[in-house]
């Protein structure tokens, strides 16, 4: 108990000094801590250091001084590690994440040796520690380094085959087409390892997006035929701009419809508030000439002390039926007038749509375009790899037919 609360004060001691930038202070103290660890509590002392420093201010200049000088060597610390179980070590890995996607440089140095190590804890531990450098902002882009990885597909441990296919993958996301080729290369050694051959192609199927198939393929294009290279740029430039100029006025028509459909709509408001204004119209002048004409048949009584003949009573109501059903005529007329403005807008309106159906046929043909383009670019690729390997027959062939000959 008391030894545990002694580790807990020590633990806050440094990591109090580190906040406050006493570096050469913390590293002794830290280098004391760890000479006085045997075999079996170092992973656990080291576990507890980082932990205390990595979140404190200071922390990553505090552990670069323990790797610089050597106070936490690398090599030992996985090869401690190693005799741990697969959670412990993987759970310790993670405490090293952020010295990895930050510090590479002190860790790649010892990437060789710790690959070619005859412990495959120490190699798998090592190419989980390249996984997280690769997620880092430096890359990862020498290609020694990234042979020797490669080299690891064919490790006798499965489990550090798979780690070296997900290190590959990681670091091919930046470099697709330097990896690729690396593989490529590697597989030309192995043709006859089936497996191996399916573990390349799975990992060559993770990077080489479709994407990224333009990059590795203009890579290998400008090695192998440089005129056609150009060739092929000039029409890649031409296409490009087509494509840009399609999308453009595919822009500008649905701009163009969207105005339509506006400008449509506006016109009906406008000729519905013109009927309404034509309808109130009429009723007001069919209200007043009705008023008028009262009045002067009162004011004519008024002057006269006579009665109103029924038949001339009669001939202005028929005066007045007359004028309102020839005012009904108007009214129907211009109805008719507008529904035939209406029919006009909804040709107009259909004549849209049917530009729409033809704009997104196109659309769809430009899609399966892209498709084909896709497909001949895997076919192009698939080729040189025939190519590639007839070539690479030919010449065994040639050179046993040789020494046949020379025998």
């Amino acid at each position: 108990m008391a030894s545990i609360e002694a580790n807990g004060e020590l633990m806050e001691k440094i990591r109090i000094m580190t906040t406050e930038g006493k570096i050469d202070d913390v590293v002794n103290e830290i280098a004391t801590y760890l000479n006085l660890s045997n075999e079996e509590n170092y992973i656990e002392r080291l576990e507890n250091i980082l932990e205390t420093i990595s979140s404190a201010q200071g922390g990553s200049t505090v552990i670069r001084f323990l790797i610089e000088n050597q106070i936490i060597d690398i090599p030992t610390l996985l090869q401690n590690l190693s005799k741990r179980d697969s959670l412990l070590r993987y759970s310790f890995l993670l405490l090293l994440k952020d010295i990895c996607e930050n510090e590479e440089d002190l860790l790649l140095p010892y990437s060789e040796e710790l690959l070619k190590s005859d412990d495959p804890n120490v190699r798998e531990a090592f190419l989980q520690l390249l996984i997280f450098m690769a997620g880092g902002e430096k890359e990862i882009d020498e290609e020694q380094l990234i042979e020797v990885i490669v080299a690891k597909l064919d490790d006798d441990k499965e489990f550090v085959v798979e780690k070296a296919g997900q290190a590959l993958k990681a670091i091919g996301k930046k470099h697709p087409s330097l990896v690729t080729r690396i593989l490529r290369d590697f597989s030309k050694k192995c043709i006859e390892n089936e497996e191996l051959i399916k573990i390349i192609d799975n990992i060559l199927k993770a990077i080489v997006t479709v994407e990224k198939i333009e990059e590795i393929v203009e890579e290998e294009t400008i090695k192998e035929e440089p005129e056609k290279h150009l060739e092929a740029q000039e029409d890649l430039i031409k296409k490009e701009r087509n494509e840009e100029l399609e999308k453009e006025e595919e822009k500008i028509l649905d701009k163009q419809i969207e105005l339509k459909k506006k400008e449509i709509e506006l016109k009906k408001k406008e000729l519905e508030l013109e009927e309404k204004e034509k309808e109130l119209e009429i009723k007001e002048i069919i209200t007043k000439e009705k008023e008028l004409i009262d009045k002067e048949i009162e004011t004519e009584l008024s002057g006269k002390d006579l009665s109103i003949p029924h038949d001339i009573k009669k001939e202005e109501d028929e005066i007045l039926d007359k004028q309102i059903e020839i005012k009904k005529k108007e009214l129907e007329i211009k109805k008719k007038k507008l529904e035939v403005e209406e029919k006009e807008k909804e040709l107009e309106k259909k004549a849209i749509e049917d530009k729409e159906k033809a704009l997104k046929i196109k659309e769809q043909l430009i899609e399966k375009e892209k498709e084909l383009e896709k497909v001949e670019i895997e076919l192009k690729k698939k080729t040189i790899e025939k190519k590639e390997r007839k070539i690479l027959d030919e010449e065994t062939k040639r050179i046993k037919e040789k020494l046949e000959e020379d025998k």
